[in-house]
């Protein structure tokens, strides 16, 4: 029978020991509780290593969820006003077009025997369940006290003077004009005759001299959608 065994020479007397006797040797008990611990301890670490920096930011990223809401509701106020503002642009632009379309008309369709004086919209009709718009900037402005009265809601009103001629008024001229008028289609498409008429401006004895003129004055409704 024979047996392996280690001779240390470094140490004379003592056997060396193999690495099977490093863990169950008489010390192997010590040194199975210093490995574990070393080896605990750098799980420790590796842990602390990963997590930590993870944990750190995760708690940074959860305290500024607050000031996060707060920016968001700031930018949802002002995306809500930026959209308000492009609305009433979009409405106001669409307003100007409409405008010069209906400018555009007159200036075709007036002939040069009138004189146009004014042309004065009443705003748009009342719909239901909301009130009047208010006044938009640019549109014609009321008149002062001691005139005409002014457009109504859904009017379009026109004033125009043409000189006093002898014989009857000009008739086919004024009724050529309003033809015309209501033939364009940026004019039909909106409004409708509603009422004319003729008149000397105010003046007294000074209307029947040379000079003199008649006020035409047209008013045309908007038409029911």
């Amino acid at each position: 029978m024979s047996g392996r065994f280690s001779v240390d020479l470094l140490h004379p007397g003592h056997v060396a020991d193999t690495w099977q006797d490093w863990f169950i040797g008489p010390q192997g008990r010590r040194r199975l509780v210093v490995a574990a611990g070393i080896s605990a301890g750098v799980l420790l670490l590796v842990v602390l290593a990963l997590i930590l920096p993870v944990r750190l930011r995760l708690s940074e990223n959860v305290g500024a969820i607050p000031k996060l809401r707060a920016d968001l509701a700031t930018r949802d106020g002002d995306l809500t006003v930026l959209r308000q503002d492009i609305q009433a642009l979009s409405i106001e632009a669409n307003r100007q077009v409409r405008w010069a379309e209906v400018l555009n008309a007159f200036r075709q369709q007036i002939p040069p025997t009138l004189k146009l004086q004014k042309v004065e919209s009443g705003g748009p009709a009342a719909v239901t369940g909301g009130g009047a718009a208010p006044g938009q900037p640019g549109q014609p402005q009321p008149q002062p006290q001691g005139q005409a009265g002014g457009a109504g809601a859904g009017e379009l009103r026109i004033e125009a003077l043409t000189p006093l001629r002898p014989g009857p008024p000009p008739l086919l001229e004024i009724a050529q004009f309003m033809g015309g008028l209501l033939k364009d289609p940026a004019v039909s498409g909106r409004y409708q005759l509603k009422s004319w008429e003729i008149k000397q401006p105010g003046g007294g004895g000074a209307a029947a001299g040379e000079g003199a003129q008649l006020q035409i004055l047209i008013v045309l409704a908007e038409k029911p959608r």
